[in-house]
């Protein structure tokens, strides 16, 4: 149903608008006798229409003046004249009388000469320009003021100028019922309040810092404000709308369920098709209740791009038993569909939508075991979104390449980029517990490399932030959710293998075999093959486990993952030694570079293992010096292990994690 159109809002007269008439004034005053140098006026432009425009909070009066002294060529007469007028101004409106005698000289900026012409022409400002509907909406304001209001805008004034930046800045209310002293003409928009932005600036303010209640509040604030004349407002689907994201964001599924299914229905009722395209979409996001397969999106006209870009998170669930080619084609889907978006349905463009499916393809190249292509990905999202921004995307991204440097040993600059304040200088509450839980699985992945159990029990899970933890990750036997169906038979694997049972995990280290291969996961698929020689070797099939290694060694020696490549070359060694097929020192190649790897990775306990295999094979080969130097360097890396496990509280771990918190303080009271 169409309603009838709100009148203008109405305009009210505020101290910033008085220094940017002051501006416009000494600008165009006196244009003849005088000339302002061309780089010195463009600048100014600049700054005016920055301003008249409210893109941003206005400026405050010495934030004002100072631009103006940073202009270009201030040293010229005219120019240093004019700056050095518009900072006596203030001092000249002292009084009522002077703030009226102020607005009343406006008139000469867009009224021509003999105002009984048709033509225009002879004005300084055109009444339809940017400046020129400037001058005549703050000269028309200036009319219906009475002498409380104007006594009242030129004390505001001078208290704004005090830097009293609350003065002139609050709130007025309007109805038929009291009627406002400080104009003398009431228009009808002056009558009745209508809807103004400042609830919902506040509404993304408490969302942004956690502030649940407040940013319910508010936005309830704003919706319930005067929008047209109808007896229904038509935006309560929005609202809901809103509150379902919110919901949704601090994982309250059953909440957002709840007022999701309101929200349709409200949607429906009303008409608004593209609301309830969004309310449907949303209602593919949440969890299904009784354990069924998630929805996919199928391509509406109405769907934007990222649901179906969302469904690439679903299709990576091993649970779903979707290969990785289902991912992929979704990606294309979503970028297709992006494209539609903007050149066909003429959509304002997001940059951040513009980079989210380069986000995504990176997590999918991961998956699939292509670093290269991933960190290619990864540098695209990084070089063309904002630095210090809250872009989901590149937090995503960060995030990602710093835990994975830190799988590769470079623990320090993984926390020196989480910690870069271009990182976290944005970021949004529900973003802050993620990045905070980043810094701490950085700092528990080297902990329990180093065998630091006491450390990692003691300090380090008591101070964990609240998220999602799972700590199967970083133990055996202990209770957690599964992990996957292929990582769970995985760590049940290496569980028994630390009690010499591993053989009896053969059928389910095959089923993930099986897995791995057909959803492509490529990493996973290496280490189970890894596992599956170990494995071999206790059933005395050397050749065919020393096969089996030989032919993925080539994928796992570039190095993409030090912790495969050390744990591969490690049971390559071992298949040689016990094959005794080739000469011994044909091994040590391939113990030397598990030793560099493993001491890269600070994993103490499989150095040692590695460091002990090399001192026996040079004594074997009769090589003693090398042996004993294997041995002198096994007992350092003994020593340092022994020293490690006696850490129960490390002063660097509690430093990073102080820093996290006080962040966190400082985020939430922006």
């Amino acid at each position: 149903m169409e309603t009838e159109a709100p009148p203008p809002i109405g305009h009210v007269l505020r101290p910033h608008h008085i220094d940017l008439l002051t501006i416009i004034i000494l600008m165009f005053r006196d244009m003849a006798s005088r000339k302002l140098p061309a780089e010195f006026s463009l600048y100014v432009y600049h700054l005016l229409l920055n301003e008249v425009s409210e893109i941003a909070q206005p400026k405050s009066h010495q934030e004002i003046a100072k631009a103006l002294e940073d202009s270009p060529t201030p040293e010229v007469s005219d120019a240093r004249d004019m700056v050095m007028s518009f900072k006596a101004v203030h001092v000249t409106l002292s009084t009522t009388e002077q703030m009226s005698l102020f607005f009343s000289s406006l008139p000469f900026l867009f009224t021509p000469p003999e105002p009984e012409e048709e033509s225009r022409d002879g004005s300084i400002l055109l009444r339809h320009s940017l400046l020129g509907y400037f001058c005549r909406r703050c000269h028309l304001s200036f009319l219906k003021l009475s002498f409380a209001g104007l006594a009242k805008l030129q004390k505001d004034y001078q208290a704004w100028c005090r830097d009293d930046l609350s003065a002139g800045y609050e709130a007025v209310y309007k109805d038929n019922l009291n009627s406002n002293d400080l104009f003398i003409f009431h228009t009808r928009g002056d009558k009745k309040s209508w809807a103004k932005p400042d609830a919902y600036e506040k509404w993304e303010h408490a969302q942004a810092t956690g502030d649940a209640k407040v940013a319910t509040e508010n936005l309830r604030k704003f919706f319930e404000q005067h929008f047209h004349e109808s007896n229904d407002s038509g935006v309560r689907q929005h609202a809901l709308l809103n509150l379902v994201r919110m919901h949704y964001l601090q994982e309250e599924y059953d909440a957002a369920r709840k007022l999701l299914g309101e929200a349709i229905s409200v949607a429906r009722t009303s008409g608004d098709r593209l609301t309830l395209q969004h309310c449907i979409s949303m209602m593919h996001r949440l969890p299904p209740d009784n354990g069924s397969k998630p929805a996919l999106n199928e391509i509406q006209p109405d769907l934007h791009p990222l649901e179906v870009l969302y469904d690439v998170c679903k299709l990576l669930d091993e649970e779903n038993n979707q290969p990785l080619s289902a991912a992929f084609s979704k990606i294309l889907q979503a970028v297709g569909l992006y494209d539609h978006w903007i050149d066909v349905q003429m959509a304002v463009p997001n940059e951040a939508d513009q980079w989210a499916q380069h986000a995504v393809q990176s997590i999918v190249w991961s998956a699939a075991g292509c670093d290269r292509l991933t960190t290619v990905e990864e540098s695209i999202v990084l070089a063309f979104t904002e630095h210090g921004g809250s872009d989901n995307s590149r937090l995503t991204v960060l995030m990602n390449r710093a835990y994975r440097m830190a799988r590769q040993g470079s623990y320090d600059p993984a926390i020196a980029i989480l910690l870069d304040p271009l990182t976290w200088r944005g970021l949004l509450f529900r973003d802050y517990i993620s990045w905070a839980h980043s810094v701490w699985h950085t700092l528990a992945l080297r902990a329990t490399r180093r065998g630091q159990d006491r450390l990692y029990r003691e300090f380090l899970l008591p101070h964990r932030p609240q998220g999602h933890f799972n700590p199967k990750e970083y133990e055996f036997n202990v209770k957690g959710r599964s992990l996957s169906k292929i990582r769970d038979p995985l760590h049940r694997v290496l569980e028994l293998r630390q009690c010499d049972q591993a053989v009896s995990a053969v059928e389910q280290l095959l089923t993930a075999l099986w897995h791995s291969e057909f959803l492509f996961r490529i990493p996973l698929y290496r280490t189970g093959i890894l596992m599956l020689a170990d494995i071999g070797l206790e059933f005395g099939l050397t050749k065919k486990c020393q096969r089996i290694v030989e032919e993925i060694m080539p994928q796992i020696i570039s190095g993409n993952d030090l912790e495969q490549r050390a744990t591969g070359c490690f049971i390559l060694a071992r298949c040689i030694i016990v094959a005794q097929d080739e000469d011994l020192n044909a091994v040590l190649p391939y113990l030397k570079q598990a030793e560099a790897d493993f001491t890269t990775l600070q994993i103490y306990r499989s150095l040692m293992d590695v460091q002990y295999f090399i001192s026996v094979v040079h004594n074997t080969l009769g090589m003693a010096k090398e042996r004993d130097a294997a041995a002198d360097r096994y007992s350092v890396t003994e020593k340092k292990m022994k020293a490690l496990e006696m850490v129960a509280v490390d002063q660097e771990v509690e430093d990073i994690l102080n820093v996290v918190a006080e962040i966190g303080a400082a985020l939430a009271h922006r």
